[in-house]
């Protein structure tokens, strides 16, 4: 699959490739790729796609401090998103919420009950947040050794808790302690024990930098470590 993948590449302009790195990718008919919007969510439940279950809120998944449901719930988002996404295939549906990338779970740190999305995390304590996270992306990308029921999305990376009106100009500069201590375990639990599938980066910048553009995040910590 992945010497497919390299010669399809291999094959591809620049202005392809360019192409390939929106959320909203356009079609490549010569090479046989289908569009695809990389924009589905996920939090607790399939999200802006029509009829779905919907459970608590993440903040209330967190409360139940029980990995072994939110495996199951996110095992069912995951058949209704794959029960949606055949459905959306098989109409010619190539439209965002109708792919399987989900940008979920939100595994940001809850310490300002003014932050106004407060609700998308499991609360402020690293550790729940972690095993629980860790559970539903285990249940959403399902168990097979390669391919992925639907792929988890870990965001946002890094230090993104409000305040929710500036977070395309504000400056996050913790401590390195708090920063490893508080803001990055789970991260680095999706990534190394639960194989998240994606990692999204921040809004905000950290320490200066853009959360998405920063060479100590993204490939000191992320990459690297």
């Amino acid at each position: 699959m992945l010497k497919k993948a390299r010669k399809i590449i291999s094959q591809m302009t620049v202005e392809e490739k360019i192409s390939q790195m929106m959320n909203e990718a356009p079609g490549i008919e010569r090479l046989g790729i289908k569009p695809y919007d990389w924009w589905s969510e996920g939090l607790h439940g399939v999200a802006r796609n029509g009829c779905a279950t919907v459970f608590p809120a993440p903040i209330g998944i967190g409360a139940t401090f029980d990995p072994n449901l939110i495996e199951q719930v996110g095992d069912v988002i995951a058949t209704e998103g794959r029960a949606k996404y055949n459905v959306a295939r098989q109409i010619g549906n190539y439209g965002r919420y109708a792919g399987l990338t989900y940008w979920s779970p939100n595994v940001n740190i809850f310490r300002d009950p003014r932050w106004g999305r407060g609700q998308e995390t499991y609360g402020e304590d690293p550790y729940l947040t972690a095993e629980i996270g860790k559970a539903y992306v285990r249940g959403l990308q399902g168990n097979d050794p390669f391919f992925l029921k639907a792929a988890a999305c870990a965001k946002h990376y890094a230090v993104h808790s409000g305040p929710e009106a500036l977070r395309h100009e504000f400056n996050a500069s913790p401590s390195k302690r708090d920063l490893f201590e508080t803001y990055l375990p789970a991260f680095e639990a999706l990534v190394k024990e639960a194989k998240v599938e994606a990692v999204m980066g921040a809004y905000n910048r950290v320490y200066g930098e853009s959360a998405s553009g920063s060479f100590f995040l993204l490939t000191d910590i992320l990459r690297k470590k």
